[in-house]
């Protein structure tokens, strides 16, 4: 992947200063010199650059995303590319910091503060559905920033979504967040169901401190993704009884036991009484088969399903 300096022009905005490198490319601070605004403006890597198929979905996508108005969105701005085959995504720059980093700072967040960024992100997933079928197929915490106010953004909605689909036989999935179903491989998953159980990994990270499974190995994450059940949430971290009992459900192994919609889980947070401190019953799921196929370490942090 190049690297583009300090004072570089790609279709009219100028490359301040990198601020974020993943699979998909690298995240750029530029100053759009028309408008003379900042954006985040994100590169495709030459990898995916390459691939004609991911590029069209990319575009598709972007449309989508930037017909899309909502407080809790990182607004998608402009999409395109340069004779010299630079494809660029330009989203709203949101001063503050990720989910991801907000956890490794303080560690795990009080209820309350969980269930209002959960809400928050769940309306905007529901608005994304509602408003253009739109999923999003990559839920973490590193997609989710919390600005200076407060506020919570979904970061790379559109743009993710091309993460899931099949791009010559391979399937691109974050380990510690992926669904048992995308790791298996099993054709015309429901992408919402599968939204909902990398949602409700990130809301265990959030409540927990850790993910469901914390361990390096991608190898082992995703097996246990198929075959063992999180530890209890009210049990182990001694989160409120329905709190951990809704989590509980979001990462059901089989997408039929999840919530069916986002309204649904939007609804059971808002009727959650914070004041309940123990699990009164059992909320386990049963694990599933294991897949079929084989799994490899794909670049920093995600795995192709072959």
């Amino acid at each position: 992947m190049d690297f583009l300096v300090s004072g570089t022009i790609v279709s009219g905005f100028r490359i301040e200063e990198e601020i974020g490198r993943g699979s998909f490319g690298v995240v750029y601070k530029a100053l759009q010199l028309n408008l003379e605004r900042m954006v985040a403006l994100k590169v495709l890597s030459d990898e995916l650059a390459r691939d004609s198929d991911f590029v069209d979905n990319f575009f598709r996508e972007a449309r989508l995303a930037a017909s899309l108005s909502h407080p809790n969105i990182v607004q998608a701005f402009d999409a395109g590319a340069t004779p010299e085959g630079i494809y660029y995504f330009a989203m709203e720059l949101i001063e503050g910091e990720t989910l991801e980093s907000r956890i490794q700072r303080v560690g795990r967040m009080e209820p309350e503060a969980a269930v209002a960024v959960a809400l928050k992100i769940a309306k905007a997933l529901e608005y994304a559905w509602d408003r253009q079928k739109l999923t999003h197929g990559d839920i973490k915490p590193e997609n989710i920033i919390l600005n200076s106010s407060g506020e919570a953004k979904l970061a790379d909605l559109g743009l993710a979504k091309t993460a899931y689909e099949e791009r010559s036989g391979h399937l691109m999935v974050t380990p510690l967040y992926a669904p048992p179903e995308v790791v298996s491989g099993v054709p015309d998953f429901d992408p919402v169901k599968a939204d909902i159980y990398s949602f409700g990994g990130t809301f265990y990270h959030m409540l927990a401190g850790v993910p469901p499974f914390n361990e390096d190995d991608p190898d082992k994450v995703m097996d246990m993704h198929l075959s063992v059940i999180p530890d209890s949430l009210a049990e182990r971290f001694h989160v409120n009884s329905e709190l951990s009992f809704i989590t509980d459900r979001m990462l059901a192994k089989n997408p039929e036991e999840r919530p069916l919609t986002w309204r649904e889980i939007i609804d059971s947070l808002e009727a959650v009484d914070l004041t309940v401190p123990r699990l009164s019953k059992s909320t386990r799921r049963a694990p599933i088969a294991s897949r079929a196929g084989s799994v490899s370490f794909f670049k920093k942090n995600r795995l192709t399903v072959t």
